[in-house]
């Protein structure tokens, strides 16, 4: 199955043979992906070895003079170029796509430092930045027109590997994936769960995830509907800038808000949806789920690590069930 970061780059190299400004460049010396822009458009590919902060600036300045630069590595080298992404990037307004694969936990058995469980609480603290985590590789492959027609400095959390039960997520045949509407959303219902008996007395329940996490998510729908709740899935995949009207239509049908995320809490997906609701002083119940407090330096894969630190498909649908009662 392909990648998301293949997807990406290898679909972005299509478009780069009619453009002669867009570049990539990486920190990567050994994807096969990477191996075709070095050998067909190797005016187009600059590999900058083991050196991010480098690679950022080489972009900005790229980007500075009209080009439209792409920088990928690994998501947890992006707080090593934190600096160079806030100067040269940031407060320059250079705008650059940054491709960070492997978010989460997705570089399992690695240890921690290859696990970047705060990312989204250190990039969304930017300014000017946009922070967007695709679900599927169709939503990735339309995300390239995006960053191409609409130049800006952004943050793509890709998936090294995804859940299979969002392969045909936002994927009806012979239609564009992201609509305009879709894409000035920045976010969608993805498993609608809603009925329309006024009976029902038990708690309507939003779940907000994005990414990997959507995959547990839609398996905990299923056990809460089983107990005659209410509940939806939904994908906020733009995490920065949240557009407050179209989240808050998303999950006004909702008494109960939960956000599941694959990062520590502290400044991550359920904080930016909690400001979002404080904003607009909307009152609703939210249940916040992520990785404790704490680095996970233990042995063992993705999985393994995610039903071990609480965010098992049973743990996270016990603590709803509880969090309702």
């Amino acid at each position: 199955m392909t990648t998301q970061r293949d997807t990406f780059i290898g679909h972005l190299f299509e478009y780069a043979k009619n453009d002669k400004d867009i570049y990539l460049v990486t920190v990567d010396q050994g994807a096969p992906t990477l191996d075709r822009w070095r050998k067909e458009l190797p005016n187009q590919f600059l590999s900058c070895g083991i050196s991010e902060q480098h690679a950022i600036n080489f972009a900005a300045g790229m980007a500075a003079g009209g080009k439209k630069v792409y920088v990928y590595f690994m998501a947890a080298w992006v707080a090593r170029c934190f600096e160079q992404i806030r100067y040269s990037c940031a407060m320059a307004e250079n705008p650059i796509t940054i491709l960070g694969n492997g978010v989460g936990l997705g570089y399992a058995p690695a240890g921690p430092a290859h696990e970047p469980n705060e990312d989204i609480a250190y990039m969304r603290s930017l300014v000017g930045i946009e922070i967007i985590t695709p679900c599927n590789n169709r939503v990735t492959e339309d995300l390239i027109r995006l960053t191409i027609e609409e130049p800006k400095l952004r943050y793509i959390r890709l998936e090294r590997k995804y859940a299979t039960e969002l392969d045909n997520v936002y994927s009806t045949p012979g239609v564009p994936c992201l609509s305009n509407n879709f894409l000035n959303k920045g976010v969608a219902i993805m498993k609608p769960g809603l009925s329309e008996n006024p009976l029902r007395t038990k708690s309507k329940i939003g779940i907000i995830s994005c990414g990997y996490m959507l995959g547990r998510s839609a398996k905990v729908m299923k056990k809460l509907l089983t107990e005659g709740h209410d509940c939806s899935v939904i994908d906020l995949w733009r995490i920065k800038p949240i557009i407050h009207n179209n989240l808050l239509e998303c999950i006004s049908k909702y008494d109960v808000i939960v956000t599941i995320e694959e990062q520590t809490l502290s400044g991550g997906l359920g904080s930016a949806v909690c400001e979002v609701l404080m904003d607009n002083r909307i009152k609703k119940n939210i249940l916040r789920i992520g990785l404790p407090e704490r680095y996970i330096f233990e042995n063992g894969g993705r999985d393994y690590h995610l039903d071990n630190n609480g965010l098992s498909v049973d743990s996270i649908a016990n603590k709803i069930l509880n969090f309702v009662k």
